[in-house]
């Protein structure tokens, strides 16, 4: 009778050990391949059930919009502002193309609506072909509100080659103090 006790006990563990290992197979991280805005993006997700799951965080950058969660985790707080750039030159002309390698002083106009979470800063980059991005301003922002303009200082760049420069602007949550791009807009060089 005992060797048989043993006989089951050891079978119910080998049981539970093999349930375990399946469970753990079938909800595994997995590189998730998809397109946004008809470009190819790969991140770590997982599988369930045939329902994918990305991480919020993976995405801000691509949806530019601003997350948070909170402390444990369960609640998640996506906020998509609606934030529009025109690029100004120095007559105030707005424009969108410039040829190369030359020296452009412009500005950058940013209008905020549906701002639903309070920002801290507001930041704006350009960055080139080869990826290399220089701050053009960063900003304290005292009062958040819904809705507000800004306009930055005139910044002078010299655009070396032909190609697609990307304006980006980030605001600073004021609960998390991350950065998140909410914005970006093209300066063709030809």
């Amino acid at each position: 009778m005992k060797k048989i006790k043993k006989i089951f006990f050891l079978l119910l563990c080998f049981m539970i050990l093999q349930s375990g290992t399946i469970l753990f197979a079938a909800v595994n991280k997995s590189e998730i391949s998809f397109y946004l805005n008809n470009v190819f993006q790969k991140r770590e997700g997982l599988i369930i059930n045939g329902d994918i799951l990305l991480s919020t965080e993976q995405l801000s950058e691509d949806l530019f919009a601003l997350f948070s969660s909170d402390e444990l985790g369960e609640t998640v707080r996506i906020y998509k502002p609606n934030v529009n750039l025109v690029l100004l030159d120095n007559n105030d002309q707005v424009f969108g193309k410039v040829k190369s390698n030359n020296r452009v002083t412009f500005s950058t106009l940013v209008q905020v609506d549906n701002l639903k979470t309070k920002i801290s800063d507001l930041k704006i980059t350009i960055t080139s072909p080869a990826g290399k991005t220089e701050t053009i301003s960063s900003e304290q922002i005292k009062d958040s509100t819904e809705y507000f303009w800004f306009r930055s200082e005139n910044f002078t760049y010299t655009f070396s080659t032909k190609d697609n420069y990307i304006i980006r602007v980030y605001f600073k949550d004021m609960d998390t103090k991350k950065w998140s791009p909410v914005s970006e807009i093209q300066i063709i060089a030809i």
